[in-house]
């Protein structure tokens, strides 16, 4: 590994050519310099190729077939030949502080499996808020630190606002591979559970919305978002002690729910039934959730 490298950018790309390029030159702005940019293409059909090639003399790029984007973020983490990572993806931009602001952070305190900051929206404020995390929220997680329970609840981790230690990363065997959507979260996860991480209250990336988003796709992401809860709770016993058990079978339940909502709204009454079934499993406190296991039910 090259000791005079600092930071490994790796941006994993999939038939994003209209946005690439935007991405590439906010990473390449940085006003920090010492890092390398690689780029994995994960079997883009359009003209990714074409759009990189101006690019030629400043990024590492590698090509695979379309394995998902945790096989394409594992790929450019192999070939990073720094000690910190930063992932990025391929429709957002990095704002110009971001790796001068985690980099300046992670130099001084080495031991950390990984620290991550706020981000904005793109095109202005969004759910009535400047910020992704919001405003309060950020506060108190620079100020308190980091806790499981705010992981659990929210999705809060932007590996775009992050810098992963590669020892870290590559110890836990990096992202898992058959997830599409909720890798993130996943990973955090992982990661907390095994290593010191760190929120800082700044804003180092802007988050593209647009109708490619693969966030936009609710039931593959609900799908993905309970069975990572549920790896967490299997690999990590100690984790629901933590958590407490009704805020485990609360927040499963309310997947659930979202899940029977989503399937009832696309005409699939049997895949509602399903859902809000195991819902009222999990958490049969709720007399929502019975009122409509009753009503979808007999609809199915």
């Amino acid at each position: 590994m090259s000791s005079s490298l600092a930071v490994s950018v790796v941006i994993a790309t999939y038939n994003r050519a209209n946005f690439l390029s935007a991405t590439i030159d906010s990473v390449l702005g940085q006003k920090f310099q010492n890092f390398e940019l690689i780029v994995v293409d994960d079997g883009s059909t359009d003209n990714t190729r074409q759009v990189l090639e101006p690019y030629s003399s400043r990024i590492r790029y590698f090509y695979q077939e379309n394995m998902g984007p945790s096989a394409a973020r594992n790929m450019g983490a192999r070939q990073a030949n720094a000690p910190w990572v930063a992932i990025q993806d391929s429709d957002d931009l990095c704002a110009s502080n971001h790796l001068e602001t985690l980099y300046g952070y992670v130099k001084n305190h080495p031991q950390i499996g990984m620290v991550f900051a706020n981000g904005k929206y793109l095109g202005g404020p969004e759910h009535n808020r400047e910020t992704i995390i919001p405003a309060k929220k950020s506060r108190r997680l620079a100020r308190m630190g980091v806790q499981l329970a705010d992981l659990f609840e929210n999705s809060i981790v932007r590996l775009q606002a992050a810098l992963i230690s590669k020892e870290a990363y590559d110890s836990l065997g990096g992202h898992d591979e058959s997830l599409w959507i909720c890798m993130d979260l996943d990973l955090a996860f992982r990661l907390f559970m095994n290593f010191p991480v760190t929120y800082l209250e700044d804003v180092v990336f802007y988050y593209r919305k647009h109708d490619g988003n693969i966030l936009r796709n609710d039931d593959s992401r609900l799908t993905e978002n309970i069975r990572v809860i549920q790896k967490l709770l299997r690999d990590y016993p100690a984790a629901k002690k933590v958590l407490g058990g009704r805020r485990v079978h609360k927040r499963l339940a309310y997947r659930y729910y979202r899940l029977a909502k989503g399937r009832r709204k696309r005409n699939d009454p049997k895949g509602a039934s399903d859902a809000i079934r195991k819902a009222v499993s999990i958490y049969p406190l709720s007399l929502k959730y019975r009122i409509y296991q009753h009503h979808w039910t007999s609809d199915a």
